[in-house]
């Protein structure tokens, strides 16, 4: 990706008297947002009251990063406004940031920017077919590969080996019931016919027992999510997805919906060698015949 700011040339000149400190900040091309949110004596329906830093936008592209030399190209002076736009369309993301005062930017020989910045990526779909955005043609992404490529660095590190049983102890630490109590209803569900619970961030291969509190039977779920490797030409993946959760409709293994009360949910992760029990209570609600 590529990333560029711009920055709005009327906080320069003589605009610069509506800013606190009288910098103009607007025509000197240089990424110094100030703290300011609202500008000094400018009527309500002045555009310029809102001076939020002086606009020193930031832009981020969706294309492969070259030194924003495409895109510089695509909106230079003189170029038409079709090629204009293809150049717009490869910015994804904006905003413009404002200055903080108990921080204030250094100066351009050291740098400007006075600590390092840290940029966290949260991945919602990593499993889709990576896409690469074209920007010759701006609406249209060539999909290449089975799966996007990140590239991370780790230095002076190493990975360990788990060789004890010890070392497996706490790996179901996680493993919860939602809703936990259950009064009759819950965000799962999609209609007055269904119940559902959900047992969260259980390993690939776990067995799911269900009792009550007295230690009777109820259900169980031998779950095994590990990845299957698909078969095909035309597969979206390489490989299947593991989902962390296992869904219980509130109904023993004879399909008859359990009564209200406190049970048992034993987790067995075989591979693992680990164990856990977790309490749930629940409340089932009256059976609702309305749009049979």
């Amino acid at each position: 990706m590529n990333i560029f700011f711009g920055e709005n040339s009327v906080y320069s000149g003589d605009n610069a008297q509506y800013l606190d400190d009288n910098n103009p900040i607007g025509g000197d091309m240089i990424f110094n947002p100030s703290p300011q949110i609202f500008g000094n004596n400018l009527a309500n329906q002045d555009p310029r009251i809102v001076v939020a830093g002086g606009h020193h936008y930031i832009y981020v592209t969706r294309q492969q990063y070259d030194g924003c030399t495409t895109i510089s190209t695509k909106l230079r002076k003189g170029q038409s406004t079709i090629q204009k736009l293809k150049g717009i369309a490869g910015i994804t993301w904006t905003a413009f940031p404002v200055g903080v005062t108990s921080n204030e930017l250094s100066s351009i020989s050291k740098g400007l920017i006075p600590n390092d910045l840290v940029v966290k990526l949260r991945v919602d779909n990593p499993y889709g077919q990576s896409r690469k955005f074209n920007i010759e043609r701006e609406r249209d992404c060539e999909t290449f590969a089975d799966n996007p490529s990140y590239i991370f660095e780790f230095k002076g590190v190493k990975s360990e080996s788990l060789v004890k049983q010890e070392e497996y102890e706490g790996a179901l630490a996680n493993v919860n019931v939602v809703p936990n109590p259950y009064y009759a209803y819950s965000a799962y569900e999609t209609s007055q016919f269904t119940n559902v619970i959900k047992i969260t961030n259980l390993p690939s291969r776990a067995i799911v027992t269900i009792y009550t509190i007295d230690g009777q039977f109820v259900q169980q779920f031998n779950r095994d999510e590990r990845g299957a490797i698909l078969s095909g030409n035309n597969r979206p993946t390489s490989t299947s997805q593991p989902y962390p959760d296992l869904i219980w409709d509130m109904k023993n293994s004879k399909g008859i919906p359990v009564a209200s009360g406190v049970y048992l949910i034993h987790i067995n992760a075989p591979e693992l060698n680990e164990e856990r029990t977790l309490k749930w209570f629940g409340v089932g609600r009256q059976f609702d015949p309305n749009g049979l």
